[in-house]
């Protein structure tokens, strides 16, 4: 905190907004002043100026002077500021510290609470940070990487299959420049596995697929594909990274599958059923690289628009009725009872909430109607499980 120190001989002290407020036009209209930002405080008094400098010496501060006149006094002040005294550089001891810290996954404000408990002089939050980029770049890869070290990368890893189960390949994969198809841009698409994930799709039936930014690389979502057991445990075949999500980008993700399987001369997948949400990209590359198989329609995913929806368009009073009447829906055990209970549905709702059942029927009874149970038995309804392992993976805990 600032203070001033006055010099010579000082009637009772006022504040600057009090001495702006007595200041006077010489009409007597009082003048306007622009409002000071601090109020000064008086804290000690010197014969002179010397005495003055003498003490913030001592003291181990920094002055400077100025004249403040008014139509009252002349006086002088000396400002006094105390020295931060913040050493230009963090000591080794301290950067050791710090660097164990960052080890533990602790936030800035967590690592100066550290040196706090030290009694450490911490540096500045702009000397952390900057230290703690410091490190990231050293013991992290670098915060880019271009289209032409991907491929070096993809083709330094794919040309031989390891000889452990647990150790990374590439299944396939595809560098594109300057694609025609998209111009200005150019694509990547790669996809990787273990020989102990690929084992365990080979006996599977029923895939899990999806994209999801909770998870990413290279600002890219990473592309989950797995399958879950009778005891709903998710077990996964690979994840890919792609450039884009079209059904070029699933449709390679699924062929490279079935290339993986290939090389470990292990008999292509054949599922039985798709768990995925209501992206057309997944729902169609599936259908292109297996056939006519069932989708069923992530449970879920299509309940949270669901009731987005119903919030946005159905009246207060209505919401939480039609809410459990969608939920019935669901339940239904096979496509008999799903449309005779669909139809009661509309009936029901048709002249209560008329704009809600027209976007119902056009979403969820006509384009992606598979989210009822009826339509995999034995298969799960939802795609939580997949969505699960995305933080299992992120915290680096992920074991096949």
């Amino acid at each position: 905190m600032a203070t001033t120190t006055v010099i010579g001989e000082v009637p009772p002290y006022v504040s600057d907004d009090e001495m702006d407020a007595s200041e006077m036009e010489h009409n007597g209209n009082k003048k306007r002043v622009k409002k000071r930002q601090r109020n000064w405080v008086e804290k000690m008094v010197f014969i002179n100026t010397e005495e003055a400098e003498e003490a913030m010496i001592k003291e181990d501060q920094r002055s400077y002077h100025h004249t403040n006149t008014t139509a009252v006094e002349k006086r002088n002040f000396i400002d006094v500021i105390k020295s931060k005294l913040v050493p230009s550089r963090i000591p080794t001891e301290v950067k050791t510290i710090i660097q164990e810290s960052f080890e533990l996954k602790l936030k800035p404000k967590a690592i100066i609470e550290v040196l706090h408990e030290c009694g450490i002089t911490t540096p500045s939050i702009h000397q952390l940070n900057n230290f703690l980029r410091t490190i990231k770049s050293t013991k992290l890869d670098p915060t880019s990487i271009s289209l032409g070290e991907i491929e070096q990368w993809c083709l330094k890893s794919s040309q031989s299959i390891p000889e452990s189960d647990d150790a990374p390949f590439f299944a396939s994969y595809q560098i594109i420049y300057d694609d025609d198809g998209d111009i200005n841009e150019n694509k990547f698409r790669f996809f990787i596995t273990i020989k102990r994930l690929l084992q365990t799709a080979s006996i599977s039936k029923k895939i899990h697929a999806d994209a999801t930014y909770k998870l990413v690389w290279q600002g890219f979502p990473v592309l989950i594909i797995g399958a879950t057991d009778l005891d709903r445990h998710f077990h996964l075949f690979g994840m890919a990274i792609c450039s884009n999500e079209t059904t070029q980008d699933f449709r390679f993700i699924f062929r490279a599958l079935q290339k993986g399987m290939k090389k470990l001369n292990l008999e292509e997948i054949d599922p039985d059923f798709l768990i995925a949400a209501d992206a057309d990209a997944i729902r169609n590359a599936f259908q292109d690289v297996f056939g006519e198989k069932k989708m069923v329609m992530c449970w879920a995913h299509m309940r949270r628009n669901v009731v987005k929806k119903i919030e946005s368009m159905v009246k207060k009073s209505e919401q939480e009725d039609l809410v459990n009447d969608v939920e019935s829906l669901q339940l239904a055990q096979d496509e008999r009872i799903f449309i005779k209970a669909s139809n009661l549905f509309v009936k029901k709702w048709s002249k209560k909430e008329p704009n809600f059942i027209q976007y119902f029927q056009n979403e969820w009874l006509t384009t992606h109607n598979a989210w009822y149970e009826g339509v995999g038995h034995f298969a799960p309804s939802t795609n939580n499980a997949l969505e699960a392992i995305n933080n299992v993976i992120k915290k680096g805990k992920y074991t096949s």
